[in-house]
């Protein structure tokens, strides 16, 4: 583990160098935004490897304040109404303009759904407890929304809110079951979880590398006008061929398991990153926050994560 960790920060070291080596301006909005990047992933990078090696109680602290954070600026999104009608009243993205936070009773009981789902994992829970807190979301949010919100909204509030529990909480949190059950860092590589956050952040930085330098063909143009068929392809191939070098050394995957892997891993990290910018888009907003310098919100960092850790988890079920 101690050799992963060197490698990650020697990696965060060059880029740093390079970054700050080619800045022309160190005044322009440009080098602020890409210093501020810089920034966020020295945090991201820390966060990750101390989920890796504090083992499965740590993880859910950290993950269960990620996800909290999550679900705020989702909520910020999703829940806006006219006080007047039951139509959404979302407003635009601007310096000027920001969004107040929805009712009370649907924040409260989306923060204490996701602190359940993260103790509950602390304490040693399966899969069966992420499975089932929809469920139960669906019950607690009818139970509570029933008496406190208009009925005109009662579907779309509920609907929303076990949704974005799902998506902010529950979802993500399946990436902790991918930890070994009894952590030893100085003994184990927890080579499942380390896998899936090297390849879903690959797949990302790759595809949008490949999309600037080759991109003609717009991939979802209402959804992510800056997406395109050739990053897709180039994020996609970079993103398999890095599962079949590394999988088989930090798992007990074959070369072709592992291939399976990352091919799964850039499709679905793809359909993630979509989903979200369908989410910010229907709130009319370019970032889910302004929580990491350069790169947005929490939102914004989680996207494709969302949709590949329940996928890896599935995955490593049913390819170990």
């Amino acid at each position: 583990m101690t050799n992963v960790a060197i490698s990650v920060f020697g990696l965060l070291l060059v880029g740093t160098v390079y970054r700050l080596a080619t800045l022309k301006d160190w005044t322009s909005d440009l080098a602020r935004k890409r210093l501020g990047s810089l920034l966020s992933w020295w945090i991201v990078s820390t966060w990750v490897l101390l989920c890796a090696v504090g083992g499965t109680i740590i993880a859910s602290l950290l993950f269960a304040t990620v996800s909290t954070l999550a679900f705020r600026e989702y909520a910020r999104l999703a829940f806006h109404h006219d006080n007047e009608s039951s139509q959404p009243n979302i407003q635009r993205h601007s310096e000027n303009k920001t969004h107040a936070l929805p009712a009370m009773p649907i924040m409260a009981v989306g923060y204490v759904c996701i602190a359940s789902l993260y103790a509950g994992l602390a304490a040693g829970a399966d899969h069966t407890l992420i499975l089932c807190l929809p469920l139960a979301c669906v019950i607690i949010a009818g139970s509570v929304l029933m008496m406190t919100t208009s009925t005109k909204r009662f579907t779309s509030d509920v609907g929303g809110l076990v949704y974005g529990v799902t998506l902010t909480g529950c979802l993500p949190a399946a990436s902790i079951l991918l930890l070994p059950p009894d952590a030893t860092p100085s003994l184990e590589i927890p080579g499942w979880f380390l896998l899936l956050i090297c390849l879903t952040e690959v797949n990302d930085i790759t595809a949008a590398w490949f999309g600037r330098a080759l991109g003609r063909h717009k991939l979802a143009p209402t959804l992510s006008p800056n997406k395109t068929m050739e990053g897709f392809i180039g994020g996609t191939l970079t993103t398999i061929t890095l599962a079949i070098l590394i999988g088989p050394h930090v798992t007990a995957m074959s070369h072709a398991t592992s291939g399976i892997l990352g091919l799964a891993i850039a499709i679905v990290g793809t359909l993630g990153d979509l989903n979200m910018s369908a989410i910010k888009r229907s709130a009319g907003v370019k970032d889910s926050g302004d929580v990491l310098p350069g790169q947005g919100g929490i939102l914004d960092r989680i996207d494709s994560l969302t949709f590949t850790a329940p996928v890896a988890l599935l995955l490593m079920k049913v390819l170990s």
